[in-house]
């Protein structure tokens, strides 16, 4: 008699009367033991002990999830060669052998700490393991896996970013209420190009954003972390391609165009209540894009999404010879002429609308009711610094719609039916951006309130909002970004993909807004982009 310890393997009788081994998912060589010849090797009876017998009288050990499989290729207690021998690496000499069949005796059961059940059959003998030897195991294998409780450092390390990222949400949400780019009538009119606010704007928070990633690439102290800023960035694009930026970007800007918002500006109208909490329905409709996105996910991974990155995924990969900052400061300047172009040709003040605050006048500058848009762009740009030295990332908005709506996954479940989801929903690298949004929803209302202009801007009307928030969420999230993510932060860092989103977003909101316009002229609806504050914005 030959003492055997089987695990979660499987002895079998083949035709020959020999014996087989075989591990979870092998198939027989036994062609009773096959189902259809497809190797689905099923049992037809559970004996209750963790034996299965088949209908042809072979025995077969069932796979049981609370077993672990101490003989297979995933514990790395044993190795396999490439003859198909798996080896114990404890000393414990060699287990099997899936070349020649042969069982041979395992010398050590003390380690095991279970309990053994003697078998027999075609006149071997062998022994199994119960599940309870096995489960107290685990245990003991989970008990050395728990990760250590935070110190105190550890604690007022998260806190300390968690602050830093509210604190730098609330200069953007200032920058947004006082560049004015946050009303819906300044979105649509850039859509339609009868206003250049929203691109002024757009275009001076990146050109600052290159600027500082620049400088944050060249100094000696900051290099390392722009690198790991930028490392994390371009991660979050691996199976992004130009055929999900394109329809996601185009998706994301048609979004725009109808709601009159962006993922970033529509925190901005919450927090200065616009149209009477239009802005809040905007911003239910892109948790409800970002939580059926979660559920669509699997879908458009697999029939859009690619296997694999590029292998040059950034612009400076193509010329290996010149820095990133070559290239960062050589776009910071066309942008820049861009902007001082723009103003020469429609200055800031020509495109605003006066101060609803009536009564209120003012000379400090913080209380002033609008802010040359490229000022605000600057102190956007700006931000990359702090974000980048403290969470290692850079500005992103769309992510947090994610992190918010998974919440809704209370149960293990539910965040396996949506793993898209579930991997948002806790760790600082997730929740960093709901703090970081929360301040730009503070920091408008903190600035509306002093400027006297809180609740006193026009909204879109209730229902286009609600869809227009919904297709834009669902976009960023297909094209992997927003106007923040692709645009302040993949132009700042050089990611080519990102580059096909922003001309996309353009594209996708200027079809939206040329149709809008034309409804407008044919008096199908009453106003689309309002040039005077009488108008209002239609629906």
């Amino acid at each position: 008699m030959t003492d055997v310890v089987m695990d979660i393997s499987s002895l079998v009788e083949l035709e020959d009367g020999a014996s087989e081994i075989l591990l979870p998912g092998e198939i027989s060589r036994n062609p009773k033991q096959t189902n259809n010849g497809l190797g689905d090797n099923r049992s037809d009876q559970d004996s209750g002990n963790g034996t299965r017998s088949s209908s042809d009288g072979s025995i077969n050990k069932s796979n049981n999830n609370e077993v672990a499989d101490k003989t297979g290729r995933d514990n790395p207690a044993f190795s396999t060669s490439s003859d198909g021998k798996v080896t114990d690496l404890q000393g414990n000499g060699t287990m099997f052998s899936r070349e020649n069949s042969s069982v041979k005796q395992r010398t050590d059961l003390n380690h095991c700490n279970g309990t053994e059940h003697k078998s027999t059959m075609n006149g071997m003998e062998y022994h199994e393991m119960t599940a309870n030897g096995q489960k107290k195991k685990l245990e003991e294998a989970e008990k050395q896996n728990v990760k250590p409780p935070l110190t105190g450092k550890d604690i007022f390390e998260i806190v300390s970013k968690l602050v830093a990222c509210f604190l730098c949400g609330m200069v953007m949400g200032l920058a947004l209420e006082k560049g004015r780019v946050f009303e819906p009538r300044s979105i649509r009119c850039q859509f339609t190009y009868q206003t250049w606010i929203m691109m002024k704007m757009f275009l001076s928070a990146v050109a600052t954003g290159l600027l500082c990633l620049g400088a944050l690439s060249i100094l000696p102290f900051t290099k390392q972390s722009f690198e790991n800023a930028r490392q994390e960035y371009v991660s979050c694009l691996t199976t992004k391609g130009v055929l999900t930026a394109t329809i996601g970007g185009m998706l994301l800007g048609a979004g725009m165009a109808l709601s009159g918002a962006c993922p970033g500006m529509v925190l901005a109208q919450v927090g200065a209540w616009v149209g009477g909490g239009s802005g809040l329905v905007t911003f239910v409709g892109c948790l409800t894009g970002a939580f059926v996105y979660g559920v669509c996910n699997p879908f458009f991974e697999k029939h859009l999404g690619r296997s694999a990155p590029y292998q040059k995924q950034l612009a400076d990969d193509w010329i290996s010879k010149l820095p990133f900052a070559f290239f960062a400061f050589s776009l910071c300047a066309v942008m820049a002429a861009i902007v001082v172009g723009l103003e020469f040709w429609k200055p800031w003040r020509t495109e605003i609308l006066p101060s609803p605050a009536e009564n209120f006048t003012t000379t400090w500058f913080m209380t002033d009711y609008a802010w040359p848009p490229y000022v605000a762009g600057i102190l956007i740009g700006c931000l990359q610094i702090p974000l980048v030295l403290v969470v290692k990332d850079t500005i992103g908005g769309s992510s947090s719609y994610c992190t918010i709506s998974s919440q809704v996954l209370v149960t293990k479940r539910m965040e396996a039916a949506i793993p898209y989801l579930a991997k948002f929903k806790r760790g600082v690298s997730s929740w960093w951006q709901v703090f970081f949004v929360l301040g730009v929803i503070f920091g408008a209302m903190l600035s509306s309130l002093i400027s006297h202009t809180i609740a006193q801007t026009d909204g879109v009307g209730w229902a286009v909002s609600f869809i227009g928030g919904f297709v834009m969420l669902f976009g960023a999230r297909v094209g992997g970004g927003c106007t923040s993510g692709h645009g302040l932060s993949g132009v700042g860092v050089l990611a080519l993909v990102s580059f096909v989103a922003v001309a996309s977003m353009f594209v996708g909101g200027t079809i939206v807004g040329v149709i809008g316009w034309g409804l407008e002229k044919g008096d199908v609806i009453k106003v689309f982009c309002p040039l005077n504050g009488s108008e209002g914005v239609s629906s």
